[in-house]
């Protein structure tokens, strides 16, 4: 027997005629895939016959060439991660008296079924392989990098089960009747197995490339077609052929998990194979992660192609966390803006669709760290589904739209922001105001000019918010500050420093900005000028408010248009209604001292009218609902009554 072996044994080289075919004719019929076999293993069938036994495997797998679909790699990864190929196999029955014990039937099962798979490995590496590289040396019709990427580590592969994994099979099965065990041998090879992860990561690309230069040089398929229709190819293409490695090491676990299941109870060799499988399983989850992980940098490479292909983003260490189009609040315009995000584990892509989708489909305005960004949700009445951005490169509003979508965004943000600060091991979680807060509209002294601050829109202001000077659309434009964010005009913003977020770069800034970043005090910085009545900050946030809202003014004493005003009680002067024409104006345009005012219903037709009265006075007002105008009532009754808070959030009645 041991002559036999060894002759067997030395005769692999020749064994590139005769490959595995695990099927009978009857259970594989005519024009049936090839895939088709293997999505079955819990009921495999019969042995095929050894290794040297002449089969006609073009009859038997049918003579046309097939491809392999993209989608059996994918149905291979998901077998791999739920375990399907762990699933007990059909017992074999065993008839008749004199059959050896099932354990070492199925150790030569997998001796035989390894001499097959060590002959295809000889065809894809010493025939395939050395062919194709020998032809590109001679003519360069083609690239020899094209062929290497195309067989990978299959070199390596065919090296490791030749001179290694075979001959060690091969001998613990000559000395079966001294030492009936292979467990040990398996874990001592397994972790080699593991360089099936390179292989399969590159099997999708080169699957790819070999479609691509069998079509565009005739060189390169002229010598495929030579060995495919050799006798050695079995009738089969180059890409049958390399499919054998993706499905092998789910061979080995099939056939060791029914080894396992045949040993007694007691067997020396149970504990060493049930540790061996584990090893065998462990090396198909690390050939899984290889398919996830090629999926990531196709789907990723996919990505910079709709970007451009933009140097300063291609990485291929990035993984794209979420991506979708969101609107874009302008601090001048009224109505959002359509844009694009596309959201990585380092770095936010801000982009505008592109006119003409020739080549890229988005172009990068802006790119934003994830290190150090800021998310935070706005409550804002005009732009529903509205939460804020805020990176060291640019703070941004944007406007999702659903409630739905917009939390999903903001938990993508956050769990991106998270990642990077436990990478970077500070866990310093991102300050959140309480539900309902709205942003503070001027940054800490301490981040000005290290962050872009959120700019004031527009329209909230109708005066420069250092000067209190009215804006008009001559003499006294609106200007932002660079620094800070606020809405001023140009003899106030006619400074420039040097800003941090923006490379060091000059920047226009206010004149306070401009006095904390260069420590540079002005003339005009040391006139102080008396505070007028009316300038008080409009306090247009809830927390520096008992009551504030947009109220339509009504009557002669406002003018007959009837505009709308921004209606604040403040928290440091709950006895006095100021009334602002725009929410951030630094300078009320009338203030009303509510103590002794009567607050009475207005006039008979509008529920949402109110009025206030005293001594020939007469104001009316105009609220959006009832709701809001029964509050406003409230809120005017107890100012009205002398009332005033005790504590911070004490009557808190504001919307």
């Amino acid at each position: 027997m041991k002559e036999a072996s060894e002759e067997k044994l030395a005769s692999v080289s020749n064994l590139v005629t005769v490959f595995e075919n695990s099927r009978t004719p009857e259970a594989a019929p005519r024009g049936h895939r090839l895939e088709d076999a293997h999505h079955h293993p819990e009921c495999r069938p019969p042995r095929s016959p050894g290794p040297w036994e002449k089969l006609n495997v073009g009859e038997a797998m049918g003579s046309e060439p097939r491809t392999v679909s993209g989608r059996y790699l994918n149905s291979l990864k998901n077998k791999l991660s739920s375990g399907a190929w762990r699933k007990s196999c059909q017992p074999v029955t065993l008839s008749g008296s004199g059959m050896q014990e099932p354990e070492k039937k199925i150790v030569q099962e997998l001796l035989e079924t390894e001499q097959a798979y060590v002959a295809r490995l000889h065809l894809l590496d010493q025939v395939f392989f050395q062919e194709l590289l020998r032809a590109a040396r001679r003519s360069k019709a083609f690239p020899e990098d094209v062929v290497r990427v195309i067989f990978s580590n299959i070199s390596s592969i065919y090296q490791f089960h030749s001179q290694f994994f075979l001959p060690e099979l091969q001998r613990r099965l000559d000395d079966w009747t001294a030492n009936p065990r292979i467990g040990d041998v398996i874990q001592k090879l397994a972790p080699f197995l593991k360089m099936y992860g390179e292989y399969v990561k590159n099997f999708e690309r080169a699957a790819e490339l070999l479609a691509t230069w069998t079509e565009k040089s005739p060189l390169f398929q002229e010598v495929l077609t030579r060995i495919q229709s050799g006798e050695a190819s079995g009738s089969l293409t180059l890409q049958h052929h390399m499919l054998e490695p993706v499905q092998r090491i789910p061979r080995y676990e099939l056939l060791l998990k029914e080894y396992v299941q045949k040993l007694p109870a007691q067997a020396p060799d149970r504990a060493d194979a049930q540790k061996a499988l584990d090893m065998i399983f462990s090396a198909a989850q690390h050939s899984n992660a290889a398919i996830t992980e090629m999926e990531r940098l196709q789907d990723l490479w996919e990505v910079y192609q709709r970007l451009g292909l933009e140097d300063d983003i291609v990485d291929p260490s990035n993984t794209l966390l979420r991506e979708g189009p969101v609107f874009k609040i302008s601090f001048r315009r009224n109505d959002p803006m359509e844009r694009y995000l596309f959201l990585f584990n380092n770095m936010l892509l801000y982009c505008v669709p592109r006119v003409i989708q020739v080549g890229a489909q988005f172009q990068v305005r802006t790119r934003i760290d994830v290190a150090g960004m800021k998310v935070r949700e706005l409550m804002d009445a005009e732009f529903p589904h509205s939460f804020l951005v805020s990176g060291k490169q640019r703070t941004l509003e944007l406007q999702a739209r659903s409630q739905e979508e917009k939390i999903s965004w903001m938990q993508a943000f956050q769990a991106a922001v998270d990642q990077i600060e436990k990478r970077n091991e500070t866990f310093k979680a991102a300050a959140q105001g309480p539900e309902g807060d709205t942003q503070e509209q001027e940054l800490q002294s301490e981040e000005l000019g290290l962050r872009a601050p959120q700019w004031v829109r527009d329209k909230m202001v109708t005066m420069c918010m250092r000067c209190q000077e009215p804006f008009n659309a001559l003499t006294r434009r609106r200007h932002h500050c660079r620094a800070c964010g606020y809405v001023v005009c140009a003899r106030c913003s006619d400074y420039r420093a040097e800003l941090k977020y923006n490379d060091n770069r000059q920047n226009r800034v206010c004149l306070h900005c401009y006095t904390f970043l260069t420590g540079n005090v002005l003339p005009e910085a040391k006139e102080d000028k008396r505070r007028g009545i009316l300038e008080k900050g409009s306090s247009a946030t809830p927390d520096q408010s008992l009551m504030c809202s947009f109220l339509q003014l009504i009557g002669d004493k406002w003018g007959k248009s009837g505009p709308r005003g921004w209606c604040v009680i403040p928290r440091d002067d709950p006895l006095v209604l100021y009334v602002y024409a725009a929410p951030q104006d630094m300078r009320a345009h009338t203030s009303i001292p509510l103590l002794g005012y009567q607050v009475t219903v207005g006039p008979q037709g509008d529920p949402r009218v109110f009025q206030l009265q005293q001594s020939g006075q007469l104001y009316t007002f105009k609220a959006e609902t009832e709701e809001l105008k029964g509050r406003w009532v409230k809120a005017m009754e107890r100012a009205a009554s002398g009332w005033s808070p005790s504590w911070p959030n004490d009557g808190d009645l504001s919307d």
